[in-house]
C-alpha cells in the first residue's frame, strides 16, 4: 500500500507539473506608440493559474493581424516565486486594426510535453499618431533579451551591431552584458596585420571598434586623413630589415629547370603549377570534397565561402563535363598566380594555360563568354594592353569579371585588368618574373622540375613574401579589412530597417533613422558608401563589396595616416626581432594519387615555442625514423630522435649520473611513443598538445611524463626507447628502477616500487609500480633486440618480443602517424568526440538562422543564397542538417542537432553523407618533420581508400 501511494503521489505530480489550463479569449487595451509607419503595443496580461512558473516556456503567436516580432515575458522568479502577478505582452505593427494573439506554454520539465494554448488576446491597433516612448522602450527589452539569447554560443556580427548601434532608436542603453558576450567569442582581438587571421573574425572585431565596444588600436596616436601635402608615402616606409637569402651561392653555378609559364608570371607573386589540367581538376575535386582544406574537414567548418564556384564563375571557367573529356586534348601544362592570398574577401586571381589546340580554346571561351552575356547580363567589351586589343566580360559587382589574352601558346584568363596588365608586361620583359627568381632557381635544386613524385607545385617566392609584409599591402588591407567591416555594419543596419519597416531603405534613411547609432562609417580610402539599387548590398566605390573586395592591385594607396605609420612601424619592430636572419621562400609538392603526399620546404623558421621545442628535443640534426616497434593495434604513434644534449640537462637523467653514478651511454637517441587501441576513460583537448612543445625546449621530462602517465591511465600505452647496448641496458635497468624507484611512502598518500617478474621466451621483465592511495598504475619494461620498452600492459611487451623487428625507415627527426584502420574500440569515443565537434560548429549558425528566418522573413530554402549575400559565406550544417524555425517556439533549430537550448546528437553521421565519406576514407595520416641544410622539411601523407 506504502509503495501503491507513492506511485500515485508520483502521477499526481507528474500530472500536475504539465497540466495547462483550457485557454480562454481575452481583449485587452494595450499601450500603445504609434510614430509614422512603426507602431509599437505592451499590455500586462493575468498569470495563468495552477502553473509552476519556474519552469513555464510561454511563446506568443500572432494569428491575425498585421503584427510581428511578438514576445511574452513572465515575471522574474526570485526564490521560487514570481515577482509580480502579471506577463507582459509586447510586439510590433504596421497597418492598423484587429489583430489576435495566441499565447502557449509548455512545462520545460517535461521534454515530450507539447506546447498548449493558455490564452488567446485579441487587440485593436489604432493608426492614430500615439507617442509613449516607454512602450516602444519595453518592447526592445523584450526584443534583446531575445537576441541575446539567440546569441549564446552563436557567432554572429548582427546581436553585436544591434546591442551597440540600433538599440539607441528605442531609448535603450547598450547592455554591458551583451557587449562582453561579444568580446568573449574571441579570446583576443585579431590582428589585422596578421597574414593568417581570418577576415570574418577581422570583421567582426572591428564592428565592434567601429561601434564602439571595443577600445581602437594605438588610441595614443591620433586619427588623421591622407592628404596630398603628407610628406610620408607608403613607398618611403620602410619594411622589415631581414636579408635575402645568398641565392647565387648556394646555387653554386647550377641552373635548374623551372616550369615554363614561370617566365610569364611576376617574380613578387604566388604561383601554382600543375603537370596538366587532369591534375588541377583532381586537386580542385579533393578540396572540394573536403569543403576547402582537410583542416576544415577535421574541425568540422560550418561557413563555406564557395571559393571555387565565386571564382571559376567570375572567371567563366566552369569546370563541366565536356571540359573533363577533351581538357588535356586542348590544354596541357597549367599554373595558378595572383599578388596577394586574401581571395575569401576578394583579389586577383590569374590562370595561364598553355595551349595544345588554340582555336578550340577560343572556342570554348567564347561560348561561356557568350553564357555570361545571356544569363548573367555581363556586359562583353574589349580592352587593350600592350598596344593590342583582348576580350573582356564583366558585371558591375565584379561577379562576373574575366579578361582573356593569347601570349603566343599560352592563354591566360584574370579577374583583373590590372593583374593581366601584369602579366603582359612580364612577358615582354618589362619585369622580372618567376623564371629569373635564383631563389625558385634553388627550391628547384631540391624539388626538381618534372619529379615523378610531383603534381602540383606551390612556390611562395622571396620577393612575394617581402611584398606581403611590405607597407602598401599590409596597409592597403588593414584598410580593406576596415571598409568591410562598415560594409557589414551597413549590412546589418539595411537587414534590421528591412525586417522590421518592411522595405528597402536608402543610405540617407539608414543614417537619419537612428540605424547606424552614433557610429562614423568613412572608407580610410576616400570610398563613398551607397547601397546597390539592384539588390540592396552595401557597396564602396574604391572596395567594391563583402565577398567581392577589389583586389589590392587596382587600389590606388594615399599616403598612410599618423596612426598607420604609427601600427606599421610597431608591426616592423616584431617582425624584425622573430626574423632576425633571413627571408625563407616556401616550397610545396603535391603528388595525387590514392595517397595524397604534401612536401613542404620552408627555410629555417621563425622563433616560437613549437619550433624552439621540437628543435631542442630533437636535435637539427637529421636522421632516420623507422616505424619497427609499431604493433597492429596502434592507433597513434609518435616517433622521432631525442637530443643527447637535451636528454643531459633533464633533472632525471642528472640524478642517474650524478647523485647516482649510473651509466647512461648505452641509451640511444631515438624513441617511439605508441597509443594502442582500447576503451577510453577520458578525452584531452586539444589544446594540450602545445603544452609539450613549449615545455620540451626548457630540459624538462615532466611534460613527457605527465603525458605518458594519463596516457597509460587512459589506454594501453607503450614507451620504446633505442639502446646503444643491449646487454648493458639490460644490466642497469633493474638498478636504476630500484634506485630511482626504491619503495617509498609519502604523507600524501604515494608510494611506488620496483620488482622483477618471469621471464617471457627469456626476456627478463621488470615492474615499476606507482600508489596514490587506492588507485594502483603499473609499468612493464624489458629490452627487446636494441629497444627498450616500457608499457602499460604486460601483453604489449610479449606481443613486441613476439614480433617481428623489421619496419620501414624514413630520413626525418619527428614523425606523427595516426592509423584510422586500427580504430576498433576507441571508433565509439572518437566518433561521439567527432559528432558534439560537429554540433557544437553547427550551433555556430542557429544565431543568424534566427535573425534572418525569424525576423528578416528569410524562408529556409532561401537562407544560403540570402546570408552568402549578407556574410560573404554559407552557413550549413557539417552533418547534413537542415535550418528552420522550431514551429512551436519559433527558435532557431537544426534537423539533426536540435537547438541550443535543447541540443540533440547522432551517435554517428550517415556514412553516406560527404563529411563522412571524406573521414571515413582516409586510412592512414602521416606527418613527418625533417631538418635539413636545406631548410625545414614536412611531409604530410594521407593514406586514402574505400
Amino acid at each position: 500500500m506504502q509503495r501503491m501511494g507513492m506511485i500515485v503521489l508520483l502521477l499526481v505530480f507528474l500530472f500536475s507539473s504539465t497540466a495547462v489550463p483550457t485557454h480562454a479569449a481575452t481583449t485587452v487595451i494595450p499601450k500603445i506608440h504609434r510614430q509614422g509607419d512603426e507602431g509599437f503595443f505592451s499590455a500586462a496580461l493575468p498569470l495563468p493559474e495552477n502553473v509552476d512558473l519556474r519552469w513555464m516556456w510561454l511563446v506568443a503567436r500572432p494569428e491575425d493581424g498585421d503584427v510581428f516580432m511578438v514576445y511574452v515575458k513572465q515575471p522574474t522568479i526570485v526564490d521560487g516565486k514570481p515577482q509580480g502577478t502579471d506577463m507582459i505582452l509586447t510586439g510590433r505593427y504596421g497597418k492598423p486594426g484587429k489583430a489576435t494573439i495566441v499565447i502557449t506554454g509548455k512545462d520545460t520539465l517535461n521534454p515530450t510535453a507539447a506546447f498548449k494554448p493558455i490564452m488567446t488576446v485579441r487587440l485593436n491597433l489604432p493608426g492614430s499618431a500615439t507617442p509613449d516612448p516607454e512602450v516602444m522602450k519595453t518592447w526592445a527589452n523584450s526584443y534583446r533579451g531575445r537576441l541575446a539569447s539567440a546569441a549564446y554560443r552563436g557567432g554572429d556580427s548582427f546581436a553585436g551591431y544591434w546591442n551597440m548601434a540600433a538599440a539607441g532608436r528605442y531609448g535603450l542603453q547598450p547592455s554591458e552584458g551583451m557587449t562582453q558576450m561579444s568580446r568573449n567569442r574571441m579570446e583576443e582581438q585579431p590582428d589585422v596585420y596578421d597574414i593568417f587571421t581570418g577576415a570574418a573574425a577581422i570583421q567582426e572585431s572591428l564592428q565592434l571598434e567601429v561601434l564602439g565596444s571595443r577600445p581602437a588600436r594605438n588610441p595614443a596616436q591620433p586619427v588623421s586623413k591622407s592628404t596630398g601635402t603628407n610628406s610620408v608615402t607608403m613607398a618611403s616606409l620602410a619594411g622589415p630589415s631581414v636579408k635575402s637569402h645568398p641565392f647565387a651561392a648556394m646555387l653554386k653555378g647550377r641552373s635548374p629547370k623551372v616550369p615554363a609559364l614561370a617566365a610569364l608570371i611576376p617574380a613578387d607573386q604566388y604561383a601554382v603549377f600543375f603537370a596538366d589540367i587532369n591534375k588541377q581538376i583532381e586537386l580542385s575535386d579533393l578540396m572540394e570534397e573536403w569543403g576547402g582544406s582537410l583542416l576544415e574537414t577535421i574541425h568540422a567548418s560550418s561557413r563555406d565561402f564557395k571559393l571555387r564556384k565565386k571564382l571559376t564563375q567570375q572567371l567563366c571557367l566552369e569546370t563541366g563535363t565536356l571540359t573533363r573529356l577533351f581538357g588535356d586534348r586542348v590544354i596541357g601544362a597549367m599554373a595558378f598566380t595572383g599578388n596577394d592570398p586574401f581571395l575569401k574577401e576578394g583579389s586577383d586571381f590569374t590562370v595561364l594555360f598553355a595551349l595544345k589546340d588554340r582555336d578550340l580554346f577560343l572556342k570554348q571561351i567564347e561560348k561561356r563568354y557568350s553564357e555570361a552575356v545571356a544569363a548573367r547580363k555581363a556586359s562583353r567589351s574589349e580592352f587593350s594592353s600592350g598596344g593590342k586589343k583582348h576580350l573582356s566580360v564583366t558585371t558591375f559587382d565584379r561577379r562576373v569579371s574575366s579578361y582573356t589574352v593569347i601570349l603566343g601558346d599560352v592563354a591566360v584568363v584574370s579577374n583583373s585588368v590590372e593583374a593581366m596588365n601584369r602579366i603582359i608586361q612580364a612577358s615582354t620583359g618589362k619585369t622580372q618574373t618567376l623564371a629569373d627568381a635564383l631563389d625558385l632557381k634553388y627550391m628547384r635544386t631540391i624539388f626538381p622540375e618534372g619529379d615523378r613524385n610531383e603534381d602540383v607545385f606551390i612556390y611562395l617566392s622571396d620577393a612575394h613574401i617581402r611584398k606581403l609584409v611590405g607597407p602598401v599591402v599590409k596597409i592597403e588591407e588593414a584598410r580593406r579589412m576596415t571598409c568591410a567591416a562598415n560594409l557589414q555594419v551597413l549590412a546589418n543596419a539595411r537587414f534590421w530597417y528591412r525586417s522590421e519597416r518592411k522595405r528597402e531603405p536608402t543610405l540617407q534613411n539608414l543614417r537619419d533613422e537612428g540605424y547606424l547609432g552614433t557610429a562614423h562609417l568613412s572608407c580610410p580610402d576616400g570610398g563613398n558608401y551607397a547601397l546597390d539599387k539592384a539588390g540592396g548590398e552595401p557597396t564602396c566605390s574604391v572596395h567594391n563589396r563583402i565577398g567581392y573586395l577589389t583586389p589590392l592591385t587596382a587600389i590606388k594607396a594615399g599616403s598612410p595616416t599618423e596612426r598607420e605609420q604609427a601600427q606599421y612601424r610597431a608591426f616592423v619592430e616584431n617582425y624584425n626581432r622573430y626574423w632576425r636572419q633571413f627571408f625563407d621562400p616556401i616550397g610545396i609538392r603535391i603528388k595525387m594519387g590514392e595517397t595524397v603526399r604534401i612536401e613542404t620546404c620552408i627555410l629555417p623558421l621563425i622563433e616560437n615555442s613549437w619550433y624552439d621545442g621540437l628543435v631542442a628535443f630533437s636535435g637539427r640534426e637529421p636522421g632516420l625514423v623507422s616505424d619497427a616497434s609499431v604493433l597492429p593495434r596502434t592507433i597513434v604513434s609518435l616517433r622521432g630522435h631525442v637530443s643527447r644534449e637535451w636528454l643531459a640537462k633533464t633533472e632525471f637523467m642528472k640524478d642517474i649520473t650524478n647523485t647516482w653514478g649510473l651509466a647512461t651511454n648505452w641509451l640511444g637517441d631515438d624513441f617511439s611513443l605508441n597509443l594502442c587501441d582500447g576503451p577510453v576513460l577520458f578525452t584531452v583537448e586539444g589544446r594540450a598538445a602545445g603544452f609539450l612543445g613549449r615545455e620540451a625546449g626548457r630540459g624538462s621530462m615532466e611534460p613527457l611524463v605527465i603525458g605518458y602517465i594519463l596516457s597509460a591511465v587512459n589506454l594501453p600505452t607503450y614507451l620504446s626507447v633505442k639502446v646503444t647496448d643491449p646487454e648493458k641496458a639490460e644490466q642497469l635497468l633493474p638498478a636504476i628502477f630500484l634506485t630511482s624507484m626504491a619503495r617509498h611512502s609519502g604523507p600524501d598518500g604515494f608510494s611506488s616500487e620496483a620488482y622483477s617478474q618471469e621471464a617471457y621466451h627469456g626476456k627478463k621483465i621488470s615492474v615499476l609500480s606507482f600508489s596514490l592511495v587506492v588507485a594502483k598504475l603499473r609499468l612493464y619494461c624489458t629490452v627487446v633486440g636494441d629497444r627498450l620498452i616500457i608499457a602499460s600492459r604486460r601483453d604489449i611487451v610479449t606481443d613486441l618480443i613476439d614480433a617481428s623487428t623489421n619496419g620501414k625507415t624514413a630520413p626525418g627527426n619527428v614523425e606523427f602517424s595516426v592509423y584510422r584502420t586500427a580504430f576498433n574500440q576507441i571508433e565509439p569515443v572518437v566518433s561521439l568526440g567527432y559528432q558534439e565537434d560537429i554540433r557544437h560548429a553547427c550551433h555556430k549558425n542557429l544565431a543568424l538562422v534566427e535573425v534572418m528566418l525569424g525576423w528578416g522573413n528569410v524562408s529556409p530554402d532561401e537562407f544560403k543564397t540570402a546570408a552568402f549575400a549578407l556574410r560573404g559565406y554559407e552557413p550549413y550544417c557539417p552533418g547534413g542538417g537542415r535550418y528552420s524555425l522550431d514551429p512551436e517556439t519559433n527558435r532557431a533549430t537544426c534537423s539533426i542537432h536540435g537547438t541550443v537550448w535543447k541540443p540533440m546528437q547522432p551517435v554517428r553521421s550517415p556514412d553516406d553523407s560527404p563529411l563522412m565519406k571524406t573521414v571515413n576514407s582516409l586510412k592512414k595520416i602521416n606527418a613527418r618533420l625533417s631538418f635539413t641544410p636545406e631548410g625545414v622539411m614536412a611531409t604530410v601523407e594521407l593514406q586514402r581508400g574505400k
